[in-house]
């Protein structure tokens, strides 16, 4: 899993074109990379968490599984 990248800066905010531009250039370089080293790997690229908004809370000591095939992400807190 990687991070949505926060893409404004203190209140700047770019336009729109110019955050998914930015999004889809760290999206592109990072496929590009794991598929280097393990092609069938299951990504997930762009998930909520970490310093963005909104943000996902992620599991302290619980799990997360990645399902490819479904197109999911799963998180358990226990």
């Amino acid at each position: 899993m990687v991070a949505r990248p926060p893409v404004s800066i203190h209140g700047q905010v770019p336009p729109a074109a110019e955050r998914a531009r930015l999004r889809a250039a760290q999206r592109d370089v990072v496929s590009t990379e794991i598929a280097h080293y393990n092609p069938d790997a299951v990504v997930c690229i762009g998930v909520p968490f970490g310093h963005t908004r909104p943000q996902w809370i992620l599991p302290y000591g619980g799990s997360i599984q990645l399902d490819g095939a479904a197109k999911t992400v799963t998180a358990s807190y226990a």
